[in-house]
C-alpha cells in the first residue's frame, strides 16, 4: 500500500501556525476546520516558533550564506573529480 504524502501551501501552513500559536481556537478546533491533523498542526506551530528569528536575519547575512554554501559545494566538486581520476588511474594500473 503506497502512502501518498499530502502538500500544503507554505502560506496556509503560516496562517495555521498563527492560528496555533494565537490559542484563540484549539488544537482540535484548527485542526478540524482545515482538515488537517492535530500532529501536523503542532508541528507547523513549533517549526514556525523555533525558526521564526530567520525572518530577521538581514539579506546580506543570508547572500554571505549562500556564498559561502557554493563555495564549499564547489570545492566539495572538486575533491570528487579528483578522487575519480585517481580511481580511474588505479584501476588502469591493476589492468596491466
Amino acid at each position: 500500500m503506497t502512502r501518498v504524502c499530502k502538500t500544503y501551501d507554505p502560506k496556509l501552513k503560516a496562517k495555521v501556525a498563527l492560528e496555533a500559536i494565537e490559542g484563540k481556537k484549539e488544537l482540535i478546533e484548527i485542526s478540524t476546520e482545515y482538515n488537517i491533523s492535530k500532529t501536523t498542526v503542532c508541528e507547523w506551530r513549533d517549526k514556525l516558533l523555533k525558526e521564526a528569528s530567520e525572518v530577521f536575519i538581514p539579506i546580506y547575512e543570508k547572500d554571505k550564506q549562500v556564498k559561502q554554501l557554493k563555495d564549499n559545494i564547489e570545492a566539495l566538486h572538486k575533491v570528487i573529480g579528483e578522487v575519480t581520476i585517481e580511481n580511474s588511474f588505479l584501476k588502469k594500473k591493476l589492468q596491466w
